[in-house]
């Protein structure tokens, strides 16, 4: 009998996780008029939307990420009806039986890619060369429904302050970096971290760096994981070492699947499987951050982001608390003051 398995590219503490009611009708209501669909009812929105084609309605959204910055993501709702609190906080309730859980990021995760977009955009409007919207798209994409000018403003000053004023690909890179680290990468090395150190299961982290390999739409994780190397449709575009690649992918996630341990096929072996390089589990303390990157070799790493995370998870974190902090100290005396006047 199987445990419970989970093998995830995407983390429940992303900012992007879910989104608010508000913010999902209005992003529809925007796309609607964009694409010719505005009515006075929603019924009649969603009808004429269902009709467009989808390329219509990506190259839509290319022009919207531009205007409003890469992260107009459509996701789940919480609505207090399906999903009635943020996936993080139902994280912390205890739960009853552990869940193994591989987990992982890509380099050239899909989201990344439509950070690109916005270059694309500027180009065809004659701006190819203005680093505008970089600083437009950083700062859409980072406050979000609850701006912060001093978040804003850190992240912009941490990713951009070794690029020149005049090279746009430079700021367009640090762009990409941002956004990744913020709503991917380092959320995914805290919910390892959080599953870890909760004893919820064992946990396995892997990473896809950068690679010019292959230009298909689909992640270098899927691709190899689900055996693309080998469909005949694509296999001329794979070398041999990628298609090894593919195959010892593959037997870890079927390992995964079946024992809770991509080294094992079973959960009664301890023999590893052919070949392939063990893969240490990811654990809750300094020395114990490992991951598995997804190159020929298979190499175990350590520290994945470590500086760039904690920038978004120690800083980041402490400034909200101080900016919050006065935020309110700041109300009080203004509530202060509006007694006083009252008196």
């Amino acid at each position: 009998k199987h445990g419970t398995r989970w093998v995830l590219g995407g983390s429940a503490f992303s900012p992007s996780s879910i989104i608010t009611k508000r913010r999902a009708q209005t992003q529809a209501a925007v796309l609607a008029e964009e694409v010719g669909c505005s009515s006075s009812t929603n019924g009649e929105i969603v009808a004429c939307l269902r009709q467009l084609p989808a390329r219509v309605l990506n190259d839509a959204q290319t022009k919207l990420l531009a205007i409003s910055g890469p992260f107009q993501y459509w996701g789940p709702v919480m609505d207090g009806v399906y999903l009635r609190e943020p996936l993080a906080k139902a994280l912390q309730r205890s739960q009853l039986r552990k869940v193994d859980l591989l987990i992982g990021s890509a380099q050239q995760d899909g989201l990344i890619s439509r950070a690109k977009a916005i270059k694309k955009f500027e180009e065809s409007q004659g701006r190819a060369n203005s680093k505008t919207a970089f600083y437009q798209a950083l700062q859409n994409s980072l406050g979000g429904e609850d701006s912060n000018k001093f978040i804003e403003d850190a992240a912009t000053w941490y990713y951009s302050l070794e690029h020149s004023t005049d090279d746009y690909s430079s700021f367009s890179r640090a762009l990409e970096n941002a956004t990744r680290d913020q709503f991917i990468t380092c959320p995914i090395i805290n919910m390892a971290n959080h599953w870890a150190a909760n004893s919820r299961g064992n946990v396995f982290m892997y990473h896809v760096p950068e690679s010019s390999a292959q230009s298909l739409e689909l992640l270098l994780d899927v691709q190899y994981a689900f055996g693309l190397p080998f469909y005949p449709k694509y296999e001329e575009r794979f070398t041999l070492d990628e298609k090894r690649l593919s195959l010892q992918i593959m037997q870890y996630i079927s390992n995964f699947v079946n024992s809770g341990n991509p080294n094992y096929p079973h959960s009664f072996s301890r023999r590893m499987s052919g070949l392939m390089p063990l893969w240490p589990m990811f654990l809750p303390n300094d020395d114990g951050d490992n991951y598995k990157e997804f190159t020929a070799s298979l190499p175990t790493l350590k520290g994945l982001k470590k500086e760039d995370c904690s920038f978004w998870s120690d800083y980041i974190r402490r400034l909200k608390e101080s900016t919050g902090e006065a935020v309110a100290f700041w109300l009080s005396l203004n509530h202060l003051k509006w007694t006083e006047n009252d008196i």
